[in-house]
């Protein structure tokens, strides 16, 4: 990742840690995750209206979920507005998705 997105973590501690305890082995986590990094690093705040679905290879490319229409679904519940996907959802949402199909693109969307 260092090399890729070209953001000098190696001399910082990262520690993920997930309200509740909860385990997490859902890999559509991995880019909200890497947002919170990025967040954190460049100390910008993430918008509570705002997710991030989608798996990321060791080599920055943001493979695409399960579900992804179901998942958004449910964030439209949960009063999301804005979505950071992997790939065009196949119905129309109420959500504006931006596509992230690899890393590179996550500091654009910064």
């Amino acid at each position: 990742m260092n090399v890729k997105l070209e953001i000098p973590l190696s001399g910082y501690d990262v520690f993920i840690n997930i309200t509740g305890g909860i385990k997490i082995t859902e890999t559509a986590a991995d880019l909200a995750i890497l947002a919170a990094i990025i967040s954190s690093f460049r100390d910008r705040a993430i918008s509570k209206e705002t997710i991030f679905i989608g798996e990321v290879s060791l080599v920055g490319d943001v493979r695409e979920v399960y579900a992804l229409d179901v998942r958004l679904k449910e964030a439209i519940m949960q009063n999301i507005t804005k979505a950071l996907v992997a790939k065009k959802p196949l119905e129309k949402s109420k959500i504006k998705t931006f596509v992230v199909d690899e890393v590179t693109k996550l500091l654009e969307w910064y």
